[in-house]
């Protein structure tokens, strides 16, 4: 196993447990909270959030299998809308999908992470990055969002 990988791994797997561990008890309730800082994801709510938060999470682990692009064009934050975010086991379900498939992280070889995507192939994808930067970018980003809603 690639030690590079296994870090990268390492941090979303913490991410994505910090998020199933504040996710656990929520109840639709919950869901409707308004979380500071992010009132421009859909409603701005805590589902909204979590729900955005997750499908990232899916769409990082779609791009490393080579699934589907996950461009700039298919980052929509606001398209989240209220009813789709406000089911706390499907979301509960969606974070639990998230964990499993981000078990790829830690399969990359050294080729795979020092390659790099073409431009705008992978969401920072530059033609410049390679797939271990693009990664840990996505992680910092993710990073800010899981914040976001602990602080929440």
């Amino acid at each position: 196993m690639e030690a590079r990988a296994e870090k990268l791994h390492s941090e979303a797997a913490g991410q994505i447990d910090a998020l199933i561990e504040f996710a656990a008890n929520l109840e639709s309730a919950d869901l409707h909270r308004p979380c500071p800082g992010r009132e421009r994801l859909g409603d701005g709510s805590v589902g909204t959030l979590l729900a955005h938060t997750a499908d990232n999470y899916l769409r990082i682990c779609a791009c490393l299998r080579g699934d589907a692009p996950s461009t700039e064009g298919g980052h929509r934050p606001g398209h989240h809308g209220p009813g789709e975010a406000a089911n706390p086991g499907e979301l509960r379900d969606r974070l639990a999908r998230a964990r499993v498939e981000l078990g790829r992280i830690a399969e990359l070889d050294g080729d795979e992470l020092d390659s790099i995507p073409a431009a705008g192939s992978f969401r920072f994808a530059d033609g410049n990055r390679t797939v271990e930067q693009i990664v840990g970018a996505l992680l910092t980003h993710q990073g800010h969002q899981v914040e976001a809603l602990a602080r929440s």
